[in-house]
């Protein structure tokens, strides 16, 4: 199951436990079950199509996110010594559209609360450089810590395969996810658990 349907299913059961509570709330006032007029359930009616339109706008704008994907992958880096280097490879179908690229990191532990170092570079098929950064991912911690994360827009001149290399000189990560968009594209796939 996609993301977007566990954020529509959710919605939905929200609003089924949220109008059931309401209306066993006017039930308990007074309101006999045989007196019970359609008329009168107009709060958990409400209740039921909020959550379902929440849910829906939440499927929507999520699918909308899939579509553009034009590569992902999360990687586990757990077992490996610093300093490290992964290489992506993906392929620019549409040279000139935006292409957001997003890199995220996960601690190997709650106890780690170190900046991650890391440098990212992108070349294009010719060999030229696109990116090329040193960055320090700083952690922010309450209580559980998380990193920040990089992104960043590229609009590719070529089309052709593209090379993403990073390189991690931190330990402590355990895994590296990779998100890279293509605002023109509508049939992408985001990777699995995504």
């Amino acid at each position: 199951m996609s993301t977007s349907w566990i954020l529509f299913w959710t919605a939905v059961g929200c609003g089924v436990l949220f109008a059931g509570c309401a209306l066993w709330a006017q039930l308990r006032d007074g309101t006999r079950t045989r007196r019970y007029r359609w008329r009168d359930a107009g709060l958990p009616v409400a209740i039921m199509a909020f959550c379902t339109a929440f849910g829906a706008l939440a499927f929507v704008l999520d699918s909308g996110n899939a579509d553009r994907t034009l590569y992902e992958i999360v990687t586990d880096t757990t077992a490996v010594e610093v300093p490290f280097a992964e290489r992506h490879t993906f392929t620019v179908e549409h040279p000139g559209a935006r292409h957001p690229i997003l890199i995220a990191v996960e601690p190997a532990g709650p106890a780690m609360r170190d900046p991650v170092r890391m440098r990212i570079r992108l070349a294009g098929p010719d060999g030229r450089t696109a990116i090329d950064d040193e960055l320090v991912l700083e952690a922010w911690c309450a209580p559980d810590c998380e990193w920040d994360r990089f992104s960043t827009d590229v609009v590719p001149a070529a089309a052709g395969t593209w090379d993403l290399q990073i390189t991690v000189g931190t330990p402590g990560v355990s895994a590296i996810h990779v998100w890279i968009g293509d605002d023109e594209k509508t049939d992408g796939e985001r990777a699995p658990g995504f």
